[in-house]
């Protein structure tokens, strides 16, 4: 028999040695809908996917995005079930009851994001908090010092929710760096509501000459508003946003962003977990990509 198969050129398929060595070679990026029947993920999101997807495919590990809400029986039954080898965790908490359940399994996963406690855990995440920073440090350096922000939403910062947890702290540090008067919003993904938002800072501070902010789909709305009051960007306004470098470039104007690499992150979370199943990665790796400043069209000296 193995002379046949040598004769005709046969070769065991990668998946069926997995299976044979209890080994599913499939990985799992947890990815909930948010808005189940409308459309589930924005340009940015799909960002993610495409990344773990390359990273997955590059190693031939199979693939799954899992988009339903999950609970800790549930959670525990990708694996128990044979279903996962291991999982990438998306929409990180500073107290998020997914880690900790899975760290006192031993079970393997990485984190796009990451915890308050993060001893022993791998993950990827952006410093939003040094982006938001930097942000107000360029408009600071064109003249601006009446600037506004528009956060993501409050009821997300006070559930611990690791992106607006950190966008607020760069808030404040800047604030503290610069000694700026506060003018800002949290407000929900809705473009009105970014609409509406825009307007009561501006009726709030009449001179305000510039907004950062976290929405990277907003920016269209604001610039709406903007123009509803006889502002235009960047002719007498200035706004730099949190965003892919593909979305900075189709904004108009082109968008002066803080890049925002998340298809680099879905790729890295997605290979950091290949090498933790592979027995390369014997430590917890730790990435907190640096902020990068991406400059447009969107931002003019003050005047």
């Amino acid at each position: 028999m193995q002379h046949v198969i040598k004769e005709l050129g046969l070769a065991p398929h990668t998946q069926a040695k997995q299976l044979r060595a209890g080994k599913t070679h499939n990985l799992a990026l947890l990815f909930p809908l948010k808005y189940p029947g409308n459309l589930p993920y924005n340009a940015l999101e799909v960002e993610f996917i495409l990344g773990a997807a390359t990273a997955a495919a590059e190693k031939e590990f199979l693939f799954s995005l899992l988009t339903t809400p999950v609970t800790e029986p549930g959670i525990l039954n990708f694996y128990r079930s044979a279903q996962v080898d291991g999982l990438v965790l998306m929409h990180i908490h500073a107290q998020d009851w997914r880690v900790e359940r899975l760290r006192q399994t031993n079970y393997p996963f990485v984190m796009i994001g990451h915890c308050a406690d993060n001893a022993g855990l791998t993950f990827v995440d952006l410093d939003f908090a040094a982006g938001v920073k930097m942000a107000f440090d360029h408009l600071i350096e064109a003249g601006h010092w009446e600037i506004g922000f528009l956060g993501l939403p409050a009821e997300m910062r006070e559930n611990g929710y690791g992106p607006a947890l950190r966008q607020w702290q760069g808030y404040e540090m800047a604030l503290d760096a610069y000694g700026l008067v506060p003018c800002y919003r949290e407000v929900s993904f809705n473009g009105q509501d970014i609409f509406e938002a825009t307007l009561a800072m501006l009726d709030e501070k009449p001179d305000l000459t510039a907004i950062v902010t976290a929405h990277e789909l907003g920016t269209w709305s604001i610039i709406q508003a903007l123009k509803s009051q006889n502002r235009n960007v960047p002719d007498d306004f200035s706004l730099v946003a949190i965003m892919t470098e593909q979305m900075g470039e189709l904004s108009t104007p082109p968008m002066t962003h803080i890049d925002f690499p998340s298809r680099y992150m879905g790729y890295t979370a997605v290979n950091m977990l290949i090498r933790l199943l592979e027995g390369e990665l014997v430590e917890p790796e730790q990435v907190l990509v640096p902020p990068r400043l991406i400059i447009r069209d969107s931002v003019a000296p003050a005047k």
